[in-house]
């Protein structure tokens, strides 16, 4: 007799444990969904007229195109490597343009203008990298 009663409870123990479970799950995603959500919230964009692009002269239009690559990388889409990757040459290309169309100095002028206002890590990381990859480029290509 005591065998069926043993049964019967056990399986009650093992299912109350899966609900508790369940819901330790549930509440990790709900956590996990509220936290990406205030990080999108909080990506920024470059404000170009912060930028003073006119400052550039004939370069106006490397430096704005540099600052469109750098709003890319504020709202890649980090989970897909290839965006990353277009983002990242884009950026290569925009920042040797501008060096080549104005200076390195004055480049690398906008490069920690616009760093100093970015707090997006990823960004900066990925900014970085396409600044890293442009100096090793042979030419612009607009």
């Amino acid at each position: 007799m005591n065998k069926k009663l043993l049964v019967p409870l056990l399986f009650t123990v093992v299912l109350a444990g899966c609900d508790d479970a369940s819901e330790a799950i549930d509440k990790a995603q709900d956590a996990a969904n509220k936290a990406v959500d205030m990080a999108q919230s909080k990506l920024e964009s470059v404000d170009l007229s912060v930028l003073n692009i006119e400052q550039f002269g004939d370069a106006a239009d490397s430096a704005t195109e540099f600052a469109e690559s750098v709003d890319e990388a504020l709202n890649a889409d980090y989970s897909n490597p290839k965006a990353l990757t277009e983002i990242q040459e884009h950026i290569a290309n925009a920042y040797s343009c501008l060096v080549e169309a104005s200076s390195e100095s004055s480049a690398e002028k906008l490069v920690n203008k616009v760093m100093s206002t970015i707090s997006n890590e990823d960004a900066h990381s990925l900014i970085e990298k396409g600044v890293d990859s442009a100096k090793e480029m042979q030419e612009c290509v607009m």
